[in-house]
């Protein structure tokens, strides 16, 4: 699948990447963008080369936190047509249903996910992403674009509890601090927003039932509606999310979906796949990016690929890979020392 992203997105970069004394448009040519895509902020356009782009401004920044200041400058509006129903909504849960709900409009790269653990809710973000290391930047524009619509929902001087990224800090945090406020947590399990659920569920006091039901007429009798997500990814989706929480068998994540365990077999089943393949998939992407962040202790590791004694994860992850996790976490963090630091601001 080849993964695309709204035009808006470059909109924002050429609005901020000036401040460093670079010409976007000549970033744009060195990429192959095509610069009239920023007159058309609901095309969906390539992925690939949105990250290309941010790699390069990597190096030519030397790892200024493009993603913080990109994100900062996201308004309602940048959602595009989604904006209209999103403003009439009851509350904040319901504004982030219907923004999964009608994710399709925003691209196929961010998913959204709410986790709730007792008087707590997370909101994760999740990239899906053509490039194996997509870099920091693409998660800081998601959850600080995710914190906007938030302070929109809540107010504009709401905080959230806490902010996570699952990448380490970067030499400066300046720009974080100055963006986003409340306790900021790098080298996180996941990418995403603690709030409460009293601000979750809060009422909206403005909010009007039939304004809402006029906006959902329109954009359903106006949009192209999307095609159903197919079942292995709404169970990774799941299983990515209840992951870290230690909530991943197959019951959970079934009941999570709104199904009973065997009608989710049944479904996987049909899709030429099974629970535990997608829970191995899981597992391997969640194990690799603990494993490669220095901040992690090795339990951390098998904590966050969903295992309770060390020793069931060593048997995984040398079926998987051929060899321990401390051996492979050695010749990755050396192959990352010997470029530090740049990989550390990539």
């Amino acid at each position: 699948m080849k993964h695309r992203i709204r035009s808006i997105n470059l909109s924002r970069y050429a609005k901020v990447i000036p401040e460093f004394g670079i010409n976007p448009f000549e970033m744009f040519r060195q990429v192959g963008v095509d610069h009239s895509w920023l007159d058309m902020p609901d095309l969906l356009v390539p992925e690939k080369v949105y990250a290309q782009l941010l790699t390069l401004s990597t190096e030519q920044t030397r790892g200024a936190s493009l993603g913080v200041l990109m994100g900062s400058c996201w308004r309602l509006s940048d959602f595009g047509k989604l904006s209209l129903l999103l403003q009439h909504q009851a509350n904040l849960a319901a504004l982030l249903q219907t923004l999964k709900t009608y994710s399709h409009l925003i691209g196929t790269t961010l998913a959204v996910e709410v986790v709730t653990h007792g008087q707590l809710s997370i909101i994760q973000l999740h990239l899906n992403s053509e490039n194996e290391n997509p870099g920091r930047h693409r998660i800081e524009v998601g959850i600080t674009a995710l914190l906007c619509l938030c302070r929109h929902q809540l107010g504009k001087d709401w905080k959230p509890i806490s902010t996570h990224f699952s990448h380490v800090a970067p030499h400066s945090t300046k720009t974080y601090r100055q963006v986003i406020e409340g306790e900021i947590v790098f080298g996180s399990g996941f990418d995403g927003i603690v709030v409460s659920n009293h601000d979750l569920h809060l009422s909206k006091p403005e909010y009007d039932n039939r304004m809402e039901q006029h906006a959902r007429a329109l954009m359903d009798s106006h949009v192209i509606s999307s095609s159903p997500m197919p079942m292995d990814r709404q169970v990774r989706d799941a299983i990515q999310s209840l992951l870290p929480h230690g909530r991943h068998s197959i019951s959970q994540v079934a009941s999570t979906l709104g199904y009973s365990v065997r009608a989710l077999q049944r479904q996987l089943e049909s899709n030429n796949t099974n629970f535990q393949k997608s829970l191995d998939e899981v597992r391997t992407a969640a194990v690799i990016r603990a494993l490669q962040n220095p901040q992690l202790s090795m339990s951390d590791a098998a904590s966050l690929a969903g295992f309770t004694e060390s020793s069931s994860f060593t048997r995984w992850f040398s079926k998987h890979f051929d060899q321990s996790p401390s051996s492979w976490r050695q010749q990755h963090l050396r192959h990352q020392i010997l470029k530090w630091p740049e990989s550390s601001l990539a």
